[in-house]
């Protein structure tokens, strides 16, 4: 038999720990005094309902899985449970599952040495990058990777046999498109063309100023198409209006086309089977293309549309110039933007020239063409990036690792991730690596 002191005593404990019991587990409400609970007689601090006391042992909390945290059907206010997932502690702010941190600066990371490689041109986000607050604050982020970019080149093998032969797909793609309306051989004059597709039963020429209207479509198709030569009167004139583009303007001739001096005319000027003379000063926005016979040009300035064509140009998409057959002659100071070449003739007069492209001489060629390769770098908040954290790397300059340093201000829940795009361009090697990278949140406020 125990003393009646210690039988007292046991008996004060085995009720305490069953009220414990009671309040633990049992929804119901239980009124009372301070409880203390020890292995020795307390007196327990009147500031708290239950009082625990002991010099060898703990109070463990439930444990849950991150996913049976997240189960709990409507958490209290201060509910705090222990994830074995993170394995941390987590308590219920009222508004999300938070971790109980102390005694230093919370802080996130995650690292790894895989090689992520990507020839991605839009972002995206590099594996193990990627980290969440788990509570409120002012955070520092930094990251820090190795990264390879290699010397890059694109490499153009080019047959003027193959151009010549895209000549005829591209006029049949032309002429197989359906007249709308017909007109009379002569343009010009102040005369305001609306789109179509208009047949002419001659010689076509223009005199004087024309003007395309697109009508507010920046996809307007004009197509002139004639069964026999095409001329320009010196200082003719050709203007675009209302959404008109110049990538979307085809004239088409059976025979010889010829250009008087001065004359302005935007589009691709193509003949079926005869020679293309060009007068002096003239300046075309558009394409020059003859399946057979010698281009003559200059001075003057010959530019390649900025945007594609509603046709498709196979070999020749960025041509301004090409015959089937015959020599491409260059007359004085004269500016070209986009290739040249010719699959039958001498290609003669172009040390005058400046030629922003490349001259294709008649056969078979590559062109090797560097490439400055370039990769962006950036950090990004729930998907949006973060102002002013990209930094773009380029392989002329043989970089080795990347930093990235950001501020934010988060919220529980809030993501931070690194994303990786690289340039839009072609390029016969495209992928960019990184490895042996970092990421760290750094609270550094509330």
């Amino acid at each position: 038999m125990l003393p009646l002191k210690l039988e007292v005593m046991k008996s004060k404990l085995n009720l305490l720990a069953s009220l414990l019991i009671l309040l633990l587990f049992n929804s119901t409400a239980i009124f009372g005094q301070s409880m203390g609970i020890s292995n020795v007689a307390i007196t327990p601090d009147p500031s708290a309902i239950v009082e625990m006391r002991s010099t060898g042992k703990g109070m463990l909390i439930p444990r849950l899985t991150e996913t049976e945290r997240n189960n709990i059907n409507g958490p209290a206010t201060a509910l705090m449970i222990y994830n074995t997932s993170t394995n941390q502690f987590n308590f219920y702010n009222g508004s999300y599952w938070a971790v109980s941190i102390s005694g230093k600066t919370p802080y996130m990371n995650s690292e790894t040495e895989d090689t992520f490689t990507t020839s991605s041109t839009a972002d995206v986000v590099i594996p193990e990058m990627s980290k969440t607050a788990a509570e409120d604050g002012s955070y520092l982020i930094l990251f820090n990777s190795k990264v390879t970019i290699p010397e890059a080149n694109n490499t153009i093998g080019f047959s003027t046999a193959e151009a010549k032969a895209d000549l005829s797909l591209i006029y049949n793609d032309i002429t197989a498109i359906a007249p709308t309306d017909t007109h009379i051989l002569t343009f010009g004059g102040g005369e305001i063309l609306t789109p179509g597709v208009y047949l002419v039963g001659g010689a076509m020429s223009i005199t004087g100023s024309l003007t395309l209207d697109g009508q507010g479509d920046s996809n307007a198709l004009f197509i002139i198409r004639g069964n026999a030569a095409f001329n320009t009167s010196a200082g003719a004139t050709v203007t675009l209006v209302n959404g008109a583009q110049p990538q979307n303007v085809y004239w088409l001739a059976q025979d010889a086309i010829g250009f008087g001096a001065n004359t302005k005319i935007q589009g691709t000027l193509f003949s079926n089977s005869a020679a293309i003379a060009v007068g002096a000063d003239c300046v075309i926005t558009g394409r020059l293309l003859t399946k057979a016979g010698a281009v003559a040009f200059g001075p003057g300035t010959l530019t390649l549309p900025d945007d594609f064509s509603t046709i498709d140009f196979r070999a020749l998409t960025n041509f301004i110039l090409f015959t089937g057959g015959g020599g491409v002659a260059n007359t004085g100071i004269s500016t070209y933007t986009g290739d040249i070449g010719t699959n039958l003739g001498a290609i003669t007069g172009f040390s005058s020239a400046t030629v922003n492209g490349t001259i294709f001489q008649a056969g078979s060629s590559t062109t090797v063409t560097p490439i400055n390769h370039m990769a962006t770098f950036s950090i990004f908040k729930n998907g949006t990036l973060l102002p002013f954290t990209g930094r773009t790397r380029s392989n002329l300059k043989n970089p080795s690792d990347i930093a990235l340093q950001g501020f934010s201000i988060l919220v529980g829940g809030d993501t931070i991730d690194i994303r990786l795009k690289i340039d839009e361009q072609e390029s016969d090697e495209k992928e960019v690596s990184v490895s042996s990278r970092i990421l760290t949140l750094v609270k550094i406020g509330n």
